[in-house]
């Protein structure tokens, strides 16, 4: 290891100082290196949305109906394409009917997660899209209700 007694008294002084500045960051985390890591919600962003549907039926709504009902939401994925690229824009669904032992859903059956890559595609997925707007239509007639939460992860 290299010695450090003949070193020059502004080298000495030079070196003190970036100990002191890089433990400043270390601590105080001025420019929020820490912090990094904390998903923080800003309209347009990257961060992933997830879009939770909850789904109960009219009581008379045919078993076969609900299902193809159901099989269509999955289907969304496929059928949503992005109006400039083309391309589908939903980064997955999943679903299916309650299986929870708890007693406390309220009447809903069913429940799916819809993720985007943002709230932009989010928006358009609830606010434009053909497919999704077909779908709400077709589905309509058997519903009694739909609930709808979205959140992004660890925005509080």
């Amino acid at each position: 290891m290299p010695s450090i007694a003949g070193a020059q008294p502004h080298t000495l002084r030079i070196l003190v100082a970036v100990v002191c500045v890089l433990s400043l960051f270390l601590f105080f985390d001025p420019i929020g290196f820490a912090s990094a890591s904390i998903e923080k919600h800003v309209p347009g962003s990257t961060t992933t949305v997830h879009h939770v549907v909850l789904f109960r039926f009219k009581k008379d709504a045919e078993v076969d109906a609900v299902n193809a009902a159901m099989l269509k939401m999955l289907k969304l994925e496929e059928d949503c394409v992005a109006p400039n690229s083309q391309r589908t824009y939903i980064k997955s669904i999943s679903g299916g009917r309650d299986n929870s032992p708890e007693g406390l859903q309220d009447g809903f059956t069913h429940a799916f997660v819809v993720q985007f890559d943002n709230t932009d595609d989010r928006n358009y997925y609830i606010e434009q899209d053909p497919a999704h707007k077909a779908f709400q239509k077709e589905v309509d007639p058997i519903l009694e209700k739909v609930t709808v939460l979205d959140f992004t992860k660890g925005v509080f």
